[in-house]
């Protein structure tokens, strides 16, 4: 098993398919760069089988502010707005970590410059009720393997920090934050950077990763970051490290000057594509060689 194939199993299974209204339970500052999110919520009993960096979407108030109505489900599945309301904002968060006895999950939000999700976690308070939808599986440790290496910036910060936690194998962490209060959020050996997050080729994380030895062994590879650090860094861990795509997930988790909104719609048009060539979507592969060729 690699974390190729299991993503791929987990997907093609539709495990773990959750729409749901969650309450908010409580909102705790962590550092001046992380706020801790706690909600609870009954249709959380269909999040069964649990993975480290496992992604889901809350769908908050077009302004940020109270709550949001669950929908009515198509036959698909597919929420169903009502005409006459505007329509929810989502935004894209990991799992820290969840209670499937309370039904409690927990995440972790970076905190950085304005927009409708800065102004929802200025404003919520406990009983409101966002929607959470997803999940999307984002990690799994593949069989047989020797070393796993996780690299970020601070958007992925609590993904990393997840996954280290859940891992027996030896673990080589970069990870990008902008304070030093940030450095408590992981746990273990991690080589910091710290300063704002990177974008494109050359960016301080990629220098750091690039002057690091080879590890030896077979490694399995993470990566989330900026768009252009992610394409950048990709091509350095399948060309100069050789390490096999099964072996490599790689996520953009943001893109240098576009909206949430805007990398959705990117992501759509490569799921669109993928579909009209005929290639497997559940295969994560398939849409990242997609996204990042």
């Amino acid at each position: 098993m690699t974390i190729r194939s299991e993503i791929r199993r987990l997907t093609r299974s539709g495990d773990s398919r959750v729409i749901c209204p969650v309450t908010v339970e409580s909102v705790e500052e962590l550092t001046p760069q992380f706020s801790r999110v706690v909600v609870r919520g009954d249709g959380l009993a269909a999040y069964r089988t649990i993975r480290p960096a496992d992604a889901f979407k809350l769908m908050i108030p077009p302004d940020g502010i109270g709550s949001v109505r669950m929908p009515k489900l198509g036959p698909n599945g597919a929420p169903v707005w009502a005409a006459d309301r505007p329509l929810p904002l989502t935004r894209a968060f990991t799992v820290r970590s969840f209670d499937p006895v309370t039904l409690r999950l927990t995440f972790d939000v970076a905190v950085h410059g304005e927009g409708p999700a800065m102004t929802w976690l200025a404003n919520t308070r406990p009983g409101d009720t966002p929607i959470l939808f997803g999940t999307r599986r984002e990690f799994s440790a593949g069989d047989g393997v020797a070393n796993h290496l996780l690299i970020g910036d601070p958007t992925s910060l609590p993904a990393i920090a997840s996954i280290v936690e859940s891992l027996d194998a030896p673990a080589t962490v970069f990870l990008q934050v902008e304070s030093e209060a940030d450095q408590r959020l992981v746990p273990g050996d991690v080589q910091w950077i710290v300063g704002p997050p990177g974008i494109g080729p050359d960016s301080p994380l990629e220098k750091a990763v690039r002057s690091y030895p080879r590890l030896s062994g077979r490694t399995q590879a993470w990566l989330a970051a900026e768009a252009g650090v992610v394409r950048s860094l990709r091509q350095y861990l399948l060309k100069d490290l050789a390490i096999q795509r099964d072996d490599l997930h790689t996520v953009a988790y943001w893109i240098a000057g576009q909206t949430a909104e805007g990398r959705d719609a990117e992501q759509m048009r490569w799921y669109a594509k993928a579909n009209e060539e005929g290639l497997d979507t559940t295969d994560p592969a398939v849409l990242q060689g997609l996204e990042f060729s």
